[in-house]
């Protein structure tokens, strides 16, 4: 029997063992021109529910064998309030913390943010960054797909998760994020833009407020790392 790690695998939210699994067009596209997989070869659909379905690949559907559990998902749970950065980082943000098992994320608008979605752009970047979810979730080996929110400001963040871990650069700010975690199964982290936060902000985050060191790291290098702290604290 392949290994559940050598098993090419994809997402199928709700898919149920009960009878063959639809596959989208891209995804049969994906297994067939991409992974060069036949008809009979085995897979591994993912219903995001924390199992996963061991199947044989047919027409544009999987057929489901077996069932089995996927321990792959962190015991802690990590909700990453995100400011909006410029440029792709957002993409580079979302796929590094989705790899390294984040369950959530809120993007937000800072007083500092430079980038402003309209309508149409915030539809379309939406779509982007669940599928750059997906994609890494599957890349990843996660059993569930974080899921994607929004929020209009900080003050809406810290309202709606008033225990929030916010970092922050700060002077004078003693605690570290994993002190500021220690003990909790479950958590949000705020991540501000390029500029860090205004006064205004640094005065509603007050107590909120830990630190990832005297180094001033870039916007997406600050929340993979934080979140992988956040992570590997939850474990031996």
């Amino acid at each position: 029997m392949t290994p559940q790690r050598a098993l090419p695998r994809v997402f199928v939210p709700g898919a149920s063992a009960d009878a063959p699994i639809p596959l989208s067009d891209s995804e049969w596209d994906k297994l067939r021109k991409v992974l060069r997989m036949g008809v009979g070869d085995p897979l591994a659909v993912l219903p995001d529910d924390g199992t996963l379905i061991r199947c044989t690949l047919a027409h544009k559907s999987a057929q489901p064998e077996s069932v089995e559990a996927l321990a792959t998902e962190p015991a802690r749970r990590i909700v990453l309030a995100q400011a909006l950065p410029k440029g792709d980082r957002l993409d580079d943000l979302v796929r590094g913390c989705t790899e390294v098992g984040v369950s959530g994320f809120v993007l937000f608008p800072a007083d500092r943010s430079v980038v402003k979605w309209d309508a149409a752009k915030f539809r379309q970047k939406v779509a982007r960054l669940e599928a750059i979810v997906r994609e890494s979730a599957e890349q990843s080996y996660r059993a569930r797909l974080p899921k994607l929110a929004t929020a209009d400001s900080l003050k809406e963040v810290l309202d709606r998760y008033p225990d929030a871990v916010v970092l922050s650069e700060v002077e004078g700010v003693g605690r570290g994020v994993r002190h500021a975690l220690s003990g909790r199964e479950e958590a949000v982290l705020v991540v501000g833009p390029e500029g860090g936060w205004s006064p205004r902000e640094v005065a509603a985050i007050g107590e909120r407020a830990a630190t990832m060191g005297p180094r001033v790291l870039r916007v997406d290098t600050a929340a993979v790392a934080a979140c992988a702290l956040a992570l590997l604290d939850e474990g031996p």
